[in-house]
């Protein structure tokens, strides 16, 4: 390891250190589960209307969690950027490699990290204009639960891509 370029040690800090932000996200998530969001933040997410919103928001104010579930928004800002530019560095090294699959699946991942920091932008800035601003809001709430789905496919593809490519990697390593 003593070895490695800046963007592999870059690569293995942001990705981890985002992985540990996620981790935090998840454990702070079992404080936002109530009656009228028995999934927590995922709940917001994909309320997909003002209405949904507003009681979600009653749920965590009547469970005194309304401020964790806005530092819950507030960390996944950071952990988008840390997450992202870690799967971004990891595609970044694999799309260098002599290897067609493991370059192809570089690739991919700078794709998919792209447009995963877009579209969780997208839904988490929707979310917190809403929680901490306006309350549920139709057309936020609509952003949020649109980009949802896309930006949970595009984290699958950067987190299992990453782990697919370091395998490829070590393979090759092996055999070499």
């Amino acid at each position: 390891m003593g070895q490695e370029s800046a963007l592999e040690r870059r690569f293995w800090t942001f990705w981890l250190f985002g992985i540990l932000l996620l981790a935090a996200q998840i454990v702070m998530n079992v404080w936002l589960v109530t009656e009228s969001s028995p999934l927590g933040i995922s709940d917001h997410q994909a309320a997909g209307n003002a209405a949904r919103v507003d009681i979600i928001h009653a749920g965590w104010v009547a469970s005194d969690v309304m401020d964790l579930a806005i530092y819950s928004m507030e960390l996944d800002l950071i952990f988008i950027a840390v997450y992202a530019w870690g799967a971004f560095a990891g595609g970044r090294i694999f799309a260098a490699s002599s290897h067609a699959m493991l370059a192809r699946l570089g690739k991919v991942i700078i794709v998919a990290a792209v447009g995963f920091a877009i579209t969780d932008y997208a839904e988490t800035i929707s979310q917190l204009i809403q929680a901490a601003v306006t309350g549920g809001d139709d057309m936020l709430s609509g952003v949020a639960a649109t980009v949802r789905p896309i930006k949970m496919i595009l984290f699958l593809m950067t987190f299992f891509g990453v782990l697919v490519g370091l395998a490829i990697r070590s393979w090759k390593s092996r055999a070499a």
